[in-house]
């Protein structure tokens, strides 16, 4: 139930609210339905304020059993919490003196509960024009230990140079005494060839501990923590690379207090297209680095902040969808040129600057970036079969300016045009589309890449009630 209010109408149902609120009530069992894949001490925790005592007054009751509901909601492991009280004919009245005027109502709890799904595999086969092959493979346990405990294990595998890269990421959150703080434990091991972008091959290995707050609608969240991570760039080409570059090669050790805030209130279609809401995301990183082999040196300290927005509209009985995004970032630091070429912004390529190639509206990156434009998608009358809510295919155009250097009040910036398909569902992605470029105030065309981009992904996961 949503409100103390609604849990009275059930009771009054129940005949269990007779005259008032200060009446006795003994209660004698708290049940649940619908929790069998959860332990015992799960439900010790979150029902901890109604199985602590046996006695109250009803309105005692009332206030302890919306807060155990609360509890439950906060887990976000139920999509419904129905909390109801029941007269219990079958228990015998306490024998212990009373000095109540009235007798005790002899009150069961019951907790009817509808559990969300848990996913348990994921597995996914995806291909795009500019970096061929990618592999995703994951396991995911939503109720890891019967707890509801988070854990993750991912996999993200590019085979086909020039782009291959290996990435390994796994996640555990436990939820905390309040089910709406969980501490989360990250770990990560990373190899990537850049030679085509950086000439170079880079590695990382780190983690990340910290307290994650999500509210109850899973609307809005904070997060806090402390992350280490050693990161290595070698294998240079030595006649192509850039000084710039070729100056962070080696061990770095870096640590950092990071910050994370998000909100989201996007209502999506069934097929996980968004169709209206807005949602924005906040993140701050406080960075000392270390180069390990000049120990002697002071560490180099920067801060970084970036920002993103999106706002979806549909209108015409879901004819069409608007998209209006934007993104922001900025590093701040008393030596830029110390900053971290692997922690400096960079657009371009599929999913950051379609139009252009992989990071390559500035090669060597920057300390300032900005992205903004919008997207319209439409419904295709003309294939009703494959355009619905489940499985929706959306011609959509699409536009976009942004610039990413160390001052983009002054640098030129770049804009970028497209129109094509995008098709969603359960078991496949699809995005194809044609793309104009150019940079403005500029003659150039470094990192162009007009004409047609595809991307399809193939694949999902295997879920369990």
């Amino acid at each position: 139930m949503s409100s103390t209010g609604n849990l009275q109408t059930e009771i009054l149902k129940h005949n269990a609210l007779n005259h008032a609120e200060s009446q006795p009530v003994y209660v004698t069992k708290v049940e649940v339905n619908g929790g069998s894949n959860f332990s015992r001490q799960f439900f010790q925790k979150l029902l901890a304020p109604v199985v602590e005592h046996s006695d109250y007054t009803l309105a005692q009751l009332l206030a302890h059993v919306n807060e155990c509901r609360a509890n439950l909601d906060k887990t976000h492991a139920f999509l419904k919490v129905v909390p109801s009280l029941h007269i219990d004919y079958t228990h015998p009245t306490p024998t212990a003196k009373s000095y109540n005027l009235d007798r005790s109502l002899l009150t069961k709890v019951v907790f009817d509960l509808d559990a969300d799904e848990q996913k348990v595999g994921e597995v996914s086969l995806g291909f795009n024009t500019e970096e061929n092959l990618a592999v995703n493979l994951g396991y995911t346990n939503n109720n890891f230990n019967r707890n509801a405990e988070l854990v993750q294990i991912g996999v993200n595998y590019r085979p086909y140079k020039p782009s291959e890269h290996l990435i390994l990421k796994i996640r555990m959150e436990s939820g905390l005494r309040d089910p709406s703080f969980a501490f989360v434990t990250e770990l990560y091991n990373t190899h990537e060839n850049n030679q085509v972008w950086h000439h170079n091959s880079a590695k990382s290995l780190g983690g990340l501990i910290g307290i994650n707050y999500t509210s109850t609608k899973n609307a809005f969240s904070v997060f806090n923590g402390y992350a280490l991570s050693r990161r290595c760039l070698y294998d240079f080409d030595q006649l192509e690379v850039s000084a710039a570059v070729k100056r962070f090669g080696g061990d770095y050790l870096k640590s950092s207090i990071v910050s994370r805030l998000s909100f989201s209130n996007v209502d999506s279609l069934k097929s996980a297209l968004p169709s209206s809401g807005s949602s924005i995301e906040v993140s701050n990183e406080i960075v000392s680095e270390q180069n390990q082999l000049k120990l002697e040196e002071l560490p180099a300290i920067w801060i970084k902040t970036s920002a993103a927005c999106n706002v979806f509209k549909s209108f015409y009985n879901g004819t069409y969808t608007s998209h209006f995004f934007g993104e922001a970032g900025n590093i701040s630091s008393a030596d830029k040129s110390r900053v971290h070429v692997s922690d400096l912004f960079y657009l371009g390529g599929f999913g950051s600057f379609p139009g252009f190639s992989r990071n390559s509206v500035q090669v060597n990156g920057g300390t300032q970036f900005y992205k903004v434009g919008a997207t319209l998608y439409s419904r295709l009358p003309f294939a009703k079969r494959l355009d619905n809510d489940i499985n929706p295919l959306r011609c959509f155009v699409t536009g976009m300016v942004g610039n990413v250097s160390d001052n983009i009040t002054k640098d030129s910036g770049v804009i970028s045009t497209g129109v094509g398909l995008r098709y969603f569902n359960k078991w496949v992605k699809l995005d194809a589309g044609y793309y104009l470029a150019l940079r403005l105030n500029s003659e150039h065309d470094i990192g162009v890449r007009d004409g047609f981009q595809f991307e399809i992904s193939i694949g999902g996961a295997n879920q369990k009630e």
